[in-house]
């Protein structure tokens, strides 16, 4: 039988839809023979925090790597008024 592998609890991880959406992995627990995370909002306006299964994880999110961290990034705003922005560009 293959071998969980399990994610490491502090580590960052992104939403893959919108890459503004940025958690922490605080704490690990079985549920249900399940493997489950909870993870925190990174965000200044929190959400909160959740759990959600080691499914779900691999499936929505991506690790954040060191060298992402180096990147400039840009407030949530910023980023979708780009978004905006570049769409009527491209319309225009």
């Amino acid at each position: 039988m293959a071998q969980k592998q399990e994610i490491d609890i502090g580590l960052s991880i992104y939403n893959k839809e919108n890459k503004d959406l940025t958690y922490t992995i605080v704490d690990k627990k079985e549920m249900n023979g399940i493997l489950h995370y909870l993870i925190e909002s990174r965000a200044r306006a929190s959400t909160g925090s959740i759990y959600l299964s080691e499914y779900a994880i691999k499936e929505r999110f991506n690790i954040l790597k060191e060298s992402d961290l180096n990147v400039e990034t840009k407030p949530s705003v910023s980023n979708l008024y780009s978004k905006i922005t570049d769409s009527v560009n491209k319309e225009s």
